[in-house]
């Protein structure tokens, strides 16, 4: 449920800067225009700034949990706009009997002025808070676009299946139909278990059940490949964490099919590090100075970075040619 007024921990940051920045600098030149020595002046502009976000902070922060969940969101706005209003009416008046207490300034207003004033600055603060709102909110419509953009374009990866895998796999299946009808039934149940995996709606699956994808996978090819030879050294305390799903299984089809062609040794490596799950695909092929990433392991950066601010990274050390993505275990 998103509310009128959503503002993250950063955002309150640089509202409670803005509002004692713009208010010593205010103060310093309404200082200027009553012959008052600046320096108060810019103080009793801080002090307001300072107790207007304490309210705005108390009251939208108390809407946003106890108020707006129970009504209908047709009134959100009014509610909200009223919070903002009250923070700074609330706030005004107090910083007023705070700078009378200090004796920064000889401040003498009759209640009715000090209430009108401080709705002035109530007035201020909501049209502020509307704007505030406006720019929090479009910037979180655009992260909400690209993320859902970014999803849109994964999922139509996830659901891609290579048409040259999917035409070798069932040509090497349909041959061994006829020198080993046993191996061709088994072959084509991996092939199943490896299609319903993929086409599973989940986007962030185990490390256990995605080294069942990558098993299933790896069986298929070595149909194909029968000298190519895979290791896999897992640690049984990353099973139950989470990775993008087919991104082992991608960096596994990278290796057999730009590093190794048809032999050589694929490792699969997953360990736990400083509080980081890492992820490496090593392969024993020819190695590479640079690397143009395709849309394969760019989808798989992107995920990475959303999912779990996450990062991948590669390197050839004139032995292995290791591709390996990382992130903090939360």
């Amino acid at each position: 449920m998103r509310y009128f007024i959503e503002i993250n921990r950063k955002d309150w940051t640089i509202v409670f800067v803005f509002g004692l920045v713009f208010g010593s600098i205010l103060g310093g030149f309404i200082s200027l225009i009553l012959n008052i020595p600046v320096i108060k002046g810019m103080i009793s502009g801080a002090i307001f700034g300072f107790f207007i976000f304490v309210f705005s902070f108390t009251l939208i922060n108390l809407s946003n949990k106890k108020i707006l969940p129970l009504l209908s969101d047709k009134y959100w706005t009014f509610v909200s706009l009223l919070m903002a209003f009250f923070a700074g009416f609330l706030g005004s008046i107090t910083a007023f009997e705070f700078i009378k207490m200090l004796k920064l300034i000889e401040l003498e207003f009759s209640v009715l002025l000090l209430l009108y004033l401080s709705a002035m600055v109530g007035l201020l603060t909501m049209l502020i808070g509307n704007l505030l709102y406006m720019i929090v909110n479009s910037k979180k419509v655009e992260e909400e676009l690209n993320r859902l953009n970014i999803e849109l374009r994964l999922k139509a990866l996830e659901y891609q299946i290579n048409p040259h895998f999917l035409f070798n796999a069932l040509n090497t299946l349909s041959e061994l139909i006829y020198i080993d009808p046993k191996l061709a039934e088994k072959g084509m149940l991996k092939l199943s278990q490896f299609l319903r995996m993929i086409i599973d709606e989940n986007s962030i699956i185990t490390l256990q059940d995605e080294l069942k994808i990558v098993k299933n996978f790896i069986f298929i090819e070595k149909l194909r490949f029968p000298a190519i030879e895979f290791e896999f050294n897992i640690d049984k305390d990353t099973l139950s964490l989470q990775v993008p799903k087919m991104s082992i299984q991608l960096l596994v089809e990278n290796a057999i099919k730009h590093g190794l062609r048809n032999n050589g040794k694929v490792i699969i490596n997953s360990y736990i590090k400083d509080g980081y799950l890492y992820v490496e695909v090593k392969d024993s092929g020819k190695g590479f100075e640079d690397i143009k990433e395709g849309t394969g392991l760019k989808n798989l950066r992107e995920r990475l970075k959303i999912f779990f601010n996450g990062e991948l990274e590669y390197f050839y050390d004139g032995k292995f040619s290791t591709f390996r993505f990382f992130y903090k275990i939360l």
